[in-house]
């Protein structure tokens, strides 16, 4: 089906843990050249131990746009795929009461820190080449309460990608969002902690009656970006176990 990324560059943002661990992994499988990128520096080494010794470990922080500058940089002349999964997220109160710096702090990550990954690797991209941003449930089908700086990040991230998709359309390159729906992580599980019981209420509504899995997700995301998905770009991509549903 067009799913072998031999000889292809792919560039992962937020791949100390998580969808985007899972993700690094499965590209590894099929055969890829991993570029991989977190601010997490243990946690990314620890990743990359599981790898194959070529992979490039760069530990950056997506809210600085220089570091990003000069990791693309690192990377190479040419970058085939770019996933962006690097986020923070917490339980931060109602909208009056998070400070700006919050705000600020999520924006840079979460919304401007996949801006800034797409502005400089798509110049090293050509046709055939594929960008998947993750979003959320939350900000795209849900208000989930006490998250609000994550929400409208997320819903960005929908319409930013739309646009990468209409603009570079016609260079050959492709730009679709994944939405993850609850995703048993180790984000999601420092979120629940001391909201349990809410956290098992919630779960019992998804209609499949259970977490997703950040390996679940990362499979859409090799379709996503493999030859098996070439006429699909601008679409957005619920891997929510049918959450949005309800």
């Amino acid at each position: 089906m067009g799913m072998s990324f031999e000889g292809k560059r792919v560039l992962i943002t937020g791949a100390a843990s998580g969808i985007g661990q899972a993700s690094a992994r499965l590209f590894a499988e099929e055969g890829a050249h991993l570029i991989l990128l977190d601010r997490d520096e243990a946690g990314l080494h620890a990743t990359g131990k599981t790898l194959p010794a070529e992979t490039l470990l760069l530990t950056v922080d997506v809210a600085d746009e220089q570091a990003v500058r000069a990791a693309v940089q690192e990377a190479g002349e040419r970058i085939d795929v770019v996933i962006n999964s690097a986020a923070i997220l917490a339980n931060w109160g109602a909208p009056h009461e998070i400070p700006e710096e919050l705000w600020n702090e999520v924006f840079s990550i979460n919304l401007k820190g996949v801006v800034y990954t797409c502005r400089h690797a798509l110049p090293l991209m050509r046709a055939g080449s594929a960008i998947i941003n993750m979003a959320s449930v939350c900000g795209v089908t849900r208000a989930c309460t006490n998250r609000a700086p994550y929400n409208i990040a997320k819903a960005g991230i929908v319409a930013f990608t739309r646009d990468l998709a209409a603009t570079y359309g016609p260079r050959g390159i492709r730009a679709n969002t994944l939405v993850p729906g609850f995703i048993d992580t180790p984000m999601s599980r420092r979120l629940v902690q001391g909201h349990e019981e809410q956290a098992r209420a919630e779960e019992g509504r998804i209609p499949l009656r259970r977490l997703g899995q950040a390996d679940e997700v990362a499979r859409a995301a090799v379709f996503l970006a493999s030859e098996a998905a070439s006429y699909i770009t601008g679409s957005t991509l619920f891997v929510d176990g049918g959450i949005a549903l309800v």
